[in-house]
């Protein structure tokens, strides 16, 4: 089939998945297991490596993640839909990030950031 939409919605269900849970959805020593792992497995629920990711946050990424793309969002206004109303809709802000990224941050993130030349 014809890639659309749908197979950029896998890519953010993935990278939600690293956001999230700090790990991609496979891991593998080997890349051809792990581009085999996204072909044909079922990802590991997120809650299984951070246990603190609502179950519906959760579905939504799993959703994304799903092989079939009849099976997945068929738009991101579907997607955008069931991030509105799931249970944490509006809690996290810009602000909210910031201070988290301040205090999580590792010493290379930051030093890391430091060395990043200043927007113009």
């Amino acid at each position: 089939a014809e890639p659309d939409a749908r197979s950029d919605i896998y890519s953010l269900g993935a990278m939600a998945y690293f956001l999230l849970t700090g790990r991609p959805p496979f891991v593998d020593d080997k890349a051809i297991k792990v581009l085999m792992a996204h072909a044909y497995e079922i990802p590991p629920p997120l809650s299984k490596f951070e246990p603190g990711v609502p179950a519906d946050v959760e579905q939504i990424v799993l959703k994304c993640l799903a092989k079939k793309a009849a099976d997945r969002y068929q738009n991101v206004s579907e997607l955008a839909a069931d991030l509105d109303n799931c249970s944490v809709a509006g809690r996290w802000s810009g602000s909210h990030a910031a201070n988290w990224w301040k205090s999580n941050a590792s010493e290379e993130a930051a030093d890391a950031e430091a060395a990043q030349p200043a927007a113009a």
